[in-house]
């Protein structure tokens, strides 16, 4: 055995430790499950649950028709195509065992990520326990417990660990290829991690060049960060597969911040207290993750603030680099002081996270590690006198934040039950800490060191899934009722076996879960739950369906979805939401229901009748979808003349908690808010005779339909701010008839339609003849600079039409049209790549023959 795996041998036994004493919960008490409520269910396991399905039976392909109404694959690159971790699931008999391989997966890359940071200590420092806490410390971090149910964040900070590790090898000139080689993996897990890894990578080095040599020129500086700049180019170049899409994907969406904030407007109120508190919160959530000061409150939140806990021995020990003298202290402290003042004004957040997150707090991290472990290098030098007077010190700080977070109303009450908690067990391990750093030559007090850090950390992983008396993480029975729900396909499975077109179907499900009920159950349908998705469908969104990156179930967009493809619908037994009268119940399950649209739009349609975008200006979004239903909008201004009021009449305009009379039946009622404030909560009253006889309330983004199909004579709508109740909404009423409704779906039926279609990823295939004249033709593909469209084998000119799907023109005749999709620099980034790949073999050619001639 080697030194080195002797030397490490404690780590791996405290890891054991630590990970044993908290999956015991996992394994005895909550029934082999630690699956996170919110984005872990919401979307992490539905996105593995898709890319395994892709890998293992339906093979992967460049475009998703399930996400939305359609994206690239390649937006998994933000989540966990680039994971490493992800492909072992690929090992799994089937899907199923995805969540309960979880916590498998998270004791490997504990223990990897742990392995890895002692690796990087031991190029910085030589004491044994010294490597030993550092790395603990790092493992079990702030930022690593704030990320524990998202799985490519914990690979990401591995690959941070091992990047310390190869920055300091190559620092020596050594390792060149190992460190281009991290900088690529990095760069496949998400272009946001190599770009905050980027600016990490610039700031470490610069204090470590500091820090090893007495004297560091403007030349010497130069070579050094040329030598590394070339292999850093180099991974960057490696990973251009992966880099180029991803990062046009990006640029082409609103993710990324303007850089509005000011440089000499620093954080204040909660912000503040955030950021001068989080050294002392562990993290509880990934919500409202400072114990002491919540975003949630009407205190200042322009930013959410840094997630840097590590641990309250280093506060403890800060107070020390007063007294204790090591190589490179002046360089180590000024870099850390200038970051820690960076976090008091929000454009340094924008500058290292391209937006105001805190994704970057790892940055803090490392230098915390470092910290510590120069302190722990120089224990000889300790002056136990500060350490008694710093101890009690960290006790009377937390005591009085505690208190006055408690009784100032800082945080919210679940939180205000963590503070007590974690006051008596942070201030108890203080006093361990002290005691044993105070008796440091002592065997016992050693092993007592060690020891508490073991049970901070372990502390530290179990407030992460008990909030005050909340559980964050699924029960048996909460799980049973989740995996029912995710994984139940009887209703999409009655729909394939009968119809193998292409559609698409609505699920009537507006739980938080349900938004990716399509990529999990394998349809196509109109919600999704990704960060970065097709943004050139955006204008269809705003204002009418969302202003945020998750689409859920939208039950009042039905005449809009039933012209994009909406052919089915799949109802829960209990369903309370609005079933348009075009859908008939054709099969029924002792769960589940499904309907059929009596419209087939396909995958789209040709038509003659037209209009120009310019007559979209100024409407209501409702009234929107009346003209996309009527015509085929096209990019060039025209002069014709909307028909809209004729079948669409407007009944009540800016009405704000009133009534008016009605006694029309057999249609819908459509209150329009999206465009005096599309958060509306709409509440409706209907009466006769004086009585009421109906009352609904229903919350909405953009507008909400109301089915009418009694006898009523009045009717009240009152429609409230989502985000403050207390403020009243004005409304616009419009009216549709079910004879109106049914008369465009006949028109629409009518028209030039798609046959023969073949649908496999970004190929796609149908023919469709154009009789009479020229015309028009709208597909319900969402347009994407990557697709490309041929007529009878001859490029097509594409535009978009009906705001945000791909659209051409065809002559009167039979065609053969083919779809192909290639996502944006995919292309030049394999050749970036592949040039790369030559670079990297020949140099590593090179240093083969050259060891061999050595030898």
């Amino acid at each position: 055995m080697s030194v080195k795996i002797r030397k490490i041998l404690p780590l791996w036994g405290c890891l054991t430790l630590i990970l044993c004493a908290f999956y015991t919960y996992v394994y005895v008490i909550n029934h082999y499950t630690l699956v996170f409520w919110g984005d872990q269910t919401e979307a992490l396991i539905p996105y593995m649950i898709d890319l395994y399905t892709q890998f293992k039976e339906s093979g992967f392909t460049l475009w998703n028709h399930s996400i939305g109404l359609g994206a690239s694959n390649l937006v998994y690159y933000y989540t966990i195509l680039g994971s490493p971790s992800f492909y072992l699931n690929l090992l799994l008999p089937t899907s199923d065992w995805i969540p309960y391989f979880i916590p498998v997966l998270d004791s490997l890359r504990f223990f990897l990520i742990g392995t890895a940071a002692w690796l990087w200590l031991d190029k910085l420092v030589c004491s044994d326990k010294a490597k030993l806490i550092g790395a603990l410390i790092f493992t079990f971090s702030g930022w690593a417990m704030y990320w524990l149910h998202f799985s490519y964040f914990l690979d990401a900070y591995l690959y941070l660990a091992l990047l310390l590790y190869f920055s300091e090898e190559i620092l020596e000139g050594r390792k060149k290829l190992g460190f281009t080689l991290i900088i690529c993996l990095s760069s496949i897990i998400s272009p946001y991690i190599l770009y905050m890894f980027s600016w990490l990578l610039l700031i470490y080095m610069i204090c470590r060049l500091f820090m090893k040599y007495e004297k560091v020129t403007f030349k010497f500086f130069f070579q050094k960060f040329l030598s590394v700049f070339v292999y850093y180019l180099l991974g960057v170049g490696l990973s251009a597969f992966a880099l180029l899409p991803a990062g046009l994907m990006l640029l082409s969406t609103d993710r990324i911040g303007s850089g509005t904030e000011s440089l000499f407007k620093p954080l204040l109120g909660g912000d503040l207290i955030r950021v001068i508190t989080s050294l002392f919160s562990p993290v509880i959530n990934d919500y409202d993750y400072n114990i002491f000061s919540s975003p949630f409150l009407k205190l200042d939140n322009r930013v959410y603030t840094v997630y840097n806990y590590s641990f309250i021995l280093f506060v403890l020990l800060l107070p020390q680099l007063l007294k204790i003298k090591f190589r490179g202290k002046k360089p180590l402290i000024i870099t850390s002081l200038v970051l820690y003042a960076m976090l008091l004004f929000p454009v340094f957040y924008l500058v290292f996270n391209g937006n105001t997150s805190i994704r970057w707090s790892f940055y803090y991290i490392v230098f915390n590690a470092m910290l510590i472990a120069y302190i722990l290098q120089n224990e000889e030098q300790l002056d136990k006198r500060l350490l008694a007077v710093s101890g009690g010190g960290c006790i009377l700080v937390l005591t009085g934040i505690s208190l006055l977070s408690i009784k100032l109303g800082w945080t919210t009450e679940i939180n205000q039950s963590v503070i007590k908690r974690v006051c008596v067990v942070v201030s108890g391990c203080v006093v361990l800490y002290t005691f044993s750093l105070l008796k440091s030559k002592n065997k016992f007090c050693k092993v007592l060191l060690i020891s508490t850090v073991i049970a901070e950390a372990v502390f530290c992983m179990c407030l992460r899934v008990v909030n005050g008396s909340n559980s964050l993480v699924a029960n048996s029975e909460s799980w049973n009722e989740y995996q029912q729900k995710m994984l139940n396909t009887d209703a999409v499975d009655f729909i394939k076996k009968q119809d193998s077109g292409f559609y698409r179907i609505d699920f009537a499900d507006n739980s938080s879960i349900a938004y990716n009920y399509p990529i999990v159950k394998r349809y196509n349908g109109f919600t999704s739950y990704f960060n970065v998705y097709n943004h050139e469908t955006r204008p269809l969104y705003d204002n009418r369906s969302t202003d945020n990156w998750f689409l859920g179930y939208q039950p009042s967009k039905f005449l809009l979805k039933s012209l994009l493809g909406s052919k089915y619908m799949i109802t829960w037994e209990d369903n309370q939401f609005l079933i348009p009268h075009t859908y008939d119940l054709i099969y029924e399950s002792s769960k589940q229901k499904v309907y059929k649209n009596s419209l087939d739009m396909s995958l789209g349609y040709a038509s003659s009748k037209i209009s120009g975008f310019n007559i979209l200006e100024d409407l209501d979004k409702s009234q929107e979808d009346i003209v996309l239903l009527n015509s085929i909008v096209i990019p060039e201004a025209m002069n014709n003349e909307s028909n809209i009021n004729d079948i669409y009449p407007l009944i009540a305009e800016n009405l704000i908690n009133s009534g008016f009379p009605w006694h029309e039946k057999e249609g819908y009622l459509f209150v329009d808010y999206s465009q005096s404030n599309p958060y509306g909560i709409v509440a409706y009253e209907f009466y006769k005779n004086g009585k009421q006889v109906k009352y609904e309330e229903n919350y909405e983004y953009g507008y909400t339909a109301i089915r009418v199909d009694q006898d009523i004579d009045e009717v009240y709508i009152y429609c409230k701010n989502f985000n403050n109740i207390n403020e009243y909404i004005p409304v616009n009423v419009y009216w549709i008839s079910d004879k109106v409704i049914d008369q465009c779906f006949s028109r629409l039926a009518a028209e030039d339609h798609f046959e023969n279609v073949l649908v496999s990823g970004e190929d796609l295939s149908a023919d469709i003849t154009i009789n009479n004249e020229k015309k028009w033709v709208a597909t319900n593909i969402p347009y994407n600079p990557g697709w490309k469209v041929w007529d009878n084998g001859k490029i097509v000119d594409v535009k978009e039409v009906n705001e945000v799907f791909i659209g051409f023109e065809l002559d009167e005749g039979v065609h053969r049209i083919q779809f192909k999709f290639m996502p944006s620099g995919l292309k030049l980034g394999l050749g970036i790549s592949f040039g790369a790949c030559i670079i990297v073999i020949f140099l590593g050619y090179k240093k083969v023959k050259a060891s061999r001639y050595c030898k």
